[in-house]
């Protein structure tokens, strides 16, 4: 933390991070390699997510690219590792991204290939630009991609494309991913568009956030906590009843509301 209370990761090297009006942007900033991702990046990266996390002044995370892309993927040459240390390394990075507690927008320009394209799934909300490329170019290099970020691209695209990108090793072109679904809205200037994008999401409420990834991932269920089926933890139960307060009594007011619920008010059980 700064002197102002807000985050700012230690380890920035390959990064740029900062924070205007309640949102985060993290910049992989390697323009010089397409903002490809080297070893030390990727291990920095679930610090830098748990550091966002942590500070409740930071409602929205917006990961992009300098330069004009998003991200090349991995660095070629820090790939000559045993198999099971690219998979710890890339899993636990992407995973970190997936399992935020602060919701993460990808705004997406030029190349957007291998590990850019596995962190981009990995993010809430996809914006691209026109032109735009994207791709799973593993079997150009003998490469097998991990267990968690592979089924991870499978269900934001569906089984049978998922299989298409990685066997074929093809570029897929913004036109055909737009088709697919892989983003939510296309800009001519995404960065900005997830800025105003951010701010719209610092506004809501960080419970109703939380509680829906929750419940997307698997980590809050019906019947996780108790016998009936429909029987929430009490901390959560209270949260609600507050925050859905503050939300009717804005409602009727015809006012914003004002939330109180944080993100690191939320209970792992």
């Amino acid at each position: 933390m700064t002197v102002d209370g807000t985050y700012r990761p230690v380890d920035l090297e390959g990064f740029d991070f900062t924070v205007t009006g309640g949102v985060g942007t993290l910049v992989i900033d390697r323009p010089e390699k397409r903002n490809a991702i080297s070893r030390p990046m990727w291990r920095a990266l679930p610090d830098i997510i748990a550091g966002v996390d942590a500070d409740d002044s930071i409602g929205a995370l917006v990961i992009t690219g300098a330069a004009g892309h998003f991200s090349a993927g991995s660095d070629i040459a820090d790939l000559n590792v045993p198999l099971d240390d690219f998979w710890e390394l890339n899993s636990t990075a992407e995973a970190a991204v997936a399992n935020s507690r602060t919701t993460t927008i990808a705004a997406i320009t030029g190349n957007c290939v291998g590990g850019g394209t596995e962190i981009a799934a990995a993010c809430d909300i996809r914006i691209a630009a026109p032109g735009s490329i994207f791709g799973v170019t593993a079997a150009k290099l003998g490469l097998v991609y991990p267990p968690g970020p592979t089924r991870r691209l499978a269900s934001v695209l569906g089984d049978a494309w998922a299989r298409y990108l990685l066997v074929t090793a093809s570029i897929v072109k913004f036109d055909q991913m737009r088709e697919l679904g892989f983003f939510h809205e296309v800009s001519e200037a995404p960065l900005a568009s997830a800025q105003t994008m951010g701010e719209k999401i610092v506004g809501l409420s960080r419970l109703s956030q939380l509680g829906s990834k929750a419940v997307l991932c698997g980590e809050l269920t019906e019947s996780a906590t108790a016998d009936s089926a429909f029987n929430p933890p009490q901390w959560l139960d209270e949260a609600y009843q507050a925050e859905i307060a503050r939300g009717q009594e804005a409602f009727f007011a015809k006012r914003p509301p004002e939330f109180g619920f944080r993100g690191t008010d939320w209970v792992e059980e």
